[in-house]
């Protein structure tokens, strides 16, 4: 049954309500997380072949920043330095663990007091590091001594330096939390994968470049997710990634903003509601594209890292503002595409923004990125659906229009024969009787002349409402042309023919005598039943035979041809 407006809205409210409680539930602290040990911290940018201990809390250099907000590290090639300590009192009890959230592919090496350092990147985890999903995180044995700060060495180069928060947690508070987190993220990363899938499956099945784009921006979405929360990684294992993974990442991108883009472009139908935004949208995707493509070549890596994160923020209001125009103008299909990308394109908008340091507050951008994701891809899922059930419906709609004679409403002659072909090979093979009705208005081309074309109509659509209402639903009645009917009877021998035409014969008759304009004509009809071995050509010809002979003998009456 195709789903009605209000049915897509509705469901659409219900996994709004859904997500964003999922939303809540991820985001919310639990007891025993970082707000039992506030810190504060500082940084700086590091100097080569300087050592751990060499930066304290005195010096003068240290940027003091506040762990719990989001803090960037981009300091030269010797990468930075960042420590942390208890913003009151001393250090707790061990054991604990040092978590960081937002590393992205940057890698951090540890500094625990009394131990060798340990490093962590999304790709590649030290065997003392304790794996993290959607973080980096360091299990603490031994407590820094009073007055003294844990020490972070951040290392940005190559990639782009995300901002990061820092958390000291007991290990059973970050477990649980980290536990909910992986649920949250699979359900989303899940939903994504299966919507982008099946949006494949439909797309070979139908045909339709709209799912192609569709499934590809998702899929492509979806990997960029992966990679910045390192899930791909962690738990997933896949770190035959980690080697192209700058390149991989380059692509991704360019493809989740080139195949959203061509998706909008098809589903909201832009080039018939908005075409010159439509040329400036293709032209900006053509622009994403080169920018990827640039970082892929050798020396101009850093110049796209400089380019990417702007044209990314560019983008998030051009397409929705191309989307709420089109949806202005008419386009249906545009409002499922602001429903669903609203959502999405704000958080990629606020985390694109986050690297200068702005919104350093909005900590739980990354889970909502997920969380919008999922969203999105159930959204214009729906879309999608309820787009394939109209275009569908419409196809139906114009087949049937197709089939059927204007006039009467009736199968015109080229539908009732491919009708009349499948109801003889069901009945030959069924081995039950078929009987034809060949009927032809009884001076109609008189009826013509004397009171007009309009009453000519009149009394055909008069027959075709006669000749339903006599009939039975199976029986197949068509306008064969002109004046000239004909019916498929299946399951109907000779004789139970002979009582369908003349039923009809006597409807017309008391018609044609209420009439006193003489506007309603009566009617010769010709009976056959299809006898074995006999083709459809010669049993159409035995009925019309059978009815010249009604005209023959008077007119207004029934025939049933011998054969």
């Amino acid at each position: 049954m195709h789903a009605l407006p209000g049915d897509i809205r509705a469901r659409a409210r219900t996994w709004v309500w859904l997500l964003l409680l999922a939303l809540a539930l991820a985001a919310s602290p639990l007891p025993g997380t970082a707000a039992d040990l506030p810190l504060q911290g500082g940084w700086r940018a590091a100097v080569a072949g300087e050592q751990a201990g060499d930066v304290t809390r005195a010096d003068p250099q240290l940027r003091h920043f506040d762990p719990v907000r989001l803090q960037t590290f981009a300091a030269g090639e010797a990468g930075s330095w960042v420590l942390l300590w208890p913003a009151q009192g001393d250090w707790p009890a061990p054991p604990f663990v040092l978590q960081a959230r937002g590393a992205g592919l940057q890698t951090l090496r540890f500094h625990p007091p009394g131990g060798p350092a340990r490093s962590a990147r999304a790709t590649r985890v030290d065997p003392r590091a304790w794996p993290g999903h959607g973080r980096l995180v360091f299990p603490v044995a031994v407590a820094p001594a009073p007055g003294q700060p844990l020490r972070l060495h951040v290392d940005s180069r190559g990639v782009i330096a995300a901002p990061m928060t820092f958390a000291v947690l007991p290990p059973a508070a970050y477990l649980r939390a980290d536990a909910r987190w992986l649920a949250f993220a699979s359900a989303c990363l899940a939903i994504m994968a299966a919507m982008g899938l099946m949006a494949l499956f439909f797309a070979l099945r139908l045909r339709d470049p709209t799912f192609v784009h569709y499934a590809a921006f998702v899929l492509a979405y979806a990997l960029i997710l992966g990679l910045q929360t390192g899930y791909l990684f962690e738990p997933l294992g896949w770190q035959w990634l980690a080697g192209p993974l700058r390149g991989v990442a380059r692509v991704a991108t360019a493809a989740s903003v080139l195949f959203a883009i061509l998706f909008a472009d098809r589903f909201a139908n832009l080039r018939r509601y908005l075409p010159r935004g439509r040329r400036l949208l293709l032209g900006y995707a053509a622009l994403i594209v080169a920018v990827g493509a640039t970082g892929l070549l050798p020396g101009l890596g850093a110049l796209a890292r400089v380019l990417t994160n702007p044209l990314l923020v560019l983008g998030g209001p051009l397409l929705l503002a191309a989307s709420a125009l089109a949806a202005w103008r008419g386009s249906r299909y545009a409002r499922f595409f602001l429903l669903g990308w609203t959502p999405l394109l704000a958080v990629t908008v606020a985390g694109s923004l986050q690297p200068y340091g702005m919104l350093p507050a909005w900590t739980w951008i990354g889970d909502a990125a997920l969380a919008a994701g999922a969203f999105e891809a159930l959204v214009l899922s729906l879309g999608l659906a309820d787009r394939t059930l109209a275009l569908r419906r419409d196809r139906d709609q114009a087949r049937r229009l197709a089939d059927l004679d204007p006039l009467t409403g009736l199968y015109n002659r080229r539908a009732w024969s491919e009708r009349l072909l499948a109801l003889e090979t069901a009945m030959r093979r069924q081995g039950r009787p078929l009987s034809l009705l060949f009927l032809d208005l009884d001076r109609f081309k008189q009826l013509n002349d004397r009171l007009g074309h309009e009453a000519g109509d009149a009394a055909l659509r008069a027959t075709a409402g006669i000749m339903r209402g006599e009939l039975r639903e199976q029986d197949e009645v068509g306008r064969y042309g002109g004046e000239e009917f004909v019916v498929a009877l299946p399951d109907a021998d000779g004789a139970h023919a002979l009582q369908a035409a003349e039923r009809i014969r006597r409807r017309l008759q008391q018609r044609a005598g209420e009439d006193v304009g003489g506007a309603t004509p009566t009617a010769s009809i010709g009976v056959a039943m299809l006898q074995p071995g006999e083709d459809l050509a010669s049993l159409i010809a035995r009925a019309d035979a059978a009815m010249y002979a009604a005209k023959a003998a008077g007119r207004n009456r029934v025939v049933l041809h011998p054969g």
